[in-house]
């Protein structure tokens, strides 16, 4: 029986942490927060030290272009330091299954394994792609019990 690998989260933290979803991202709330704030203080300081510095160094008319080059520098800055502070609370393991695990896998979609392989039968693109994985056949197993 051909199998496939399947991707579960595991959570790091055994904690009870509260996640919340943003541009398909789950993440916590207040790291979401002390991220913002980080970037908009290193990016607006970094525009105003531009404003407050180049005056003396540069030309009038390349004061407000610099400034806006340093306060890209800030929101650079301000990624690099967000990245250290806050690691990823979850990691992927890959682990493998069989159409009985696709079974379940549909079932806590929601999903009819037989509605689903007609669409996935009628599809010539979509069906290209699973061939390609390898999971067409235990997909076509499924959708006809």
């Amino acid at each position: 029986m051909k199998t496939e690998a399947v991707v579960k989260e595991t959570k790091v933290n055994t904690s009870k942490q509260e996640y919340i979803e943003i541009l398909g991202d789950t993440v916590v709330p207040a790291r979401i927060l002390l991220a913002v704030i980080i970037s908009v203080i290193a990016s607006i300081g970094g525009y105003f030290l531009g404003k407050s510095i180049f005056p003396q160094i540069a030309e009038a008319k390349m004061v407000s272009s610099y400034s806006l080059l340093l306060g890209i520098g800030g929101s650079v800055m301000a990624l690099v330091i967000c990245s250290k502070l806050f690691k990823p609370s979850r990691i992927l393991v890959e682990e493998e299954t069989s159409s009985e695990g696709l079974e379940e896998i549909l079932r806590d979609l929601q999903a009819d394994a037989k509605s689903e392989y007609e669409l996935i039968k009628n599809d010539p693109v979509t069906k290209k792609e699973m061939e390609e994985l390898g999971i067409l056949e235990t997909f076509k197993r499924s959708g006809e019990r």
